[in-house]
């Protein structure tokens, strides 16, 4: 593992271990201390996801021309503005601080995976993938489980001071630890392709608009999810903050083994001899969203039933495959070419707004029926299984690395 993505790690291990009780957390704070309903917890929500799609975009295009390293640091800054939340009570107050959570969350997941993409050699990048993102849940996983149980005995306030105080620390390390990395030198495209650059040029490419399709609708049905399941799941335990901690700690551990397999598989086969070395990723699509598609069926009937135990599981086998699925994401923008950068900040885009998506519509739906947000993600996994078996059947794009 070479020293700038080890270093990359590590900043981001602890940023995200601050900033992960912020959402766990957040639709427990909405009902049980601002006494408001699931609704106010989406409309935040959507306004940190659609902040942090367009900031994203202008974080592809800043570390495109002035590289990666700064739209890390900035996106360091989400634990400190995601604090906010936890200390304020006043909606306009809390909205606004969505804003800057959104904006740093932007600059977060753009720069982040720009810097791996940048840092990390084409055949190890499944691995470094996997890596990326089972550092982002197990620190994720750690601490929600212990805002868990300091909101339990201490109270929100408490939280939120922890989550800033680690999150300035973490943005400390990082400006110190984590080197600027040179552009991406020129054998990354082939000679002789015409890479598209702008974003305009970039959505002209079919197979792009598919990547942009493989990002949405997926995240529509996971924000619905990540929104319902923890508010179902904390009335059906009586109003535990525990049980939620106890849900994210669980469902991020078992995600981090899907996400290693994955990355682990995808490299296997970018270093094989098979013809389909130089595609990795496209046969592995289609059966990722079939099984997101069965978690989420098995999700609907537990939350039908009402049963605790079962939706506890389902969700916890969504959370495996949704993250198996987004192992794949990075290296399949590595092998669509063009400009890496701008089309990180495109795909995060995608998935902002279909966060946004889910998670409003949820927020609209869960008091409707507590199924109806299921129908809804349901059927966007279907649309998400008709653009992976249509990518999978696609011959390789002639700008791909």
């Amino acid at each position: 593992m070479n020293r700038p993505f080890l270093a990359l790690l590590l900043t981001l291990f602890a940023g995200g271990f601050a900033a992960s009780p912020i959402r766990t957390l957040l639709p427990a704070y909405v009902e049980e201390v601002l006494r408001r309903p699931p609704l106010l917890t989406s409309v935040l929500l959507a306004i940190q996801l659609g902040t942090g799609g367009a900031f994203a975009l202008l974080a592809g295009t800043l570390s495109a021309r002035f590289g990666q390293r700064g739209a890390v640091l900035i996106g360091l800054t989400t634990p400190v503005f995601g604090a906010l939340l936890f200390a304020l009570t006043a909606p306009p107050l809390l909205c606004l601080a969505a804003v800057f959570w959104g904006v740093a969350a932007g600059f977060h997941s753009a720069g982040g995976q720009s810097f791996m993409i940048a840092a990390v050699r084409r055949e190890r990048l499944g691995t470094a993938s996997a890596t990326y993102f089972l550092s982002s849940t197990a620190s994720g996983a750690l601490g929600a489980y212990a805002a868990g149980l300091a909101a339990d005995h201490l109270g929100y306030g408490a939280v939120a001071l922890a989550a800033a105080g680690v999150g300035i620390v973490a943005l400390l390390l990082a400006s110190i630890w984590l080197p600027a990395m040179p552009g991406p030198p020129a054998a990354h495209i082939r000679a002789g392709s015409h890479a598209p650059t702008s974003y305009a040029a970039l959505l002209a490419q079919p197979e792009v608009r598919a990547l942009c399709a493989l990002r949405y609708f997926p995240t529509v049905a996971w924000g619905a999810a990540s929104l319902t399941i923890p508010v179902l799941l904390f009335r059906l335990a009586g109003g535990s903050a525990s049980t939620l901690g106890a849900y994210g700690m669980v469902s991020l551990l078992c995600a981090s083994a899907g996400q290693l397999a994955t990355g682990r598989l995808i490299d296997a086969r970018a270093s094989s001899g098979a013809a389909t070395a130089s595609a990795p990723i496209r046969p592995l699509l289609a059966p990722l969203t079939a099984a997101i598609l069965l978690s989420a069926s098995v999700a609907a009937a537990g939350a039908h039933a009402q049963s605790l135990p079962a939706l506890f599981a389902a969700g916890t086998l969504w959370t495996v495959t949704a993250w198996a699925l987004s192992t794949t994401m990075p290296p399949l923008i590595r092998e669509l070419g063009g400009s890496s950068d701008r089309l990180v900040g495109l795909a995060h885009l995608m998935w902002s707004a279909g966060m946004l998506s889910g998670t409003l519509g949820a927020g609209l739906l869960i008091d409707l029926h507590p199924v109806a947000p299921f129908i809804l993600a349901l059927t966007c996994l279907v649309a998400t299984f008709g653009a992976a078996v249509w990518v999978t059947s696609r011959p390789r794009a002639a700008y791909a690395t």
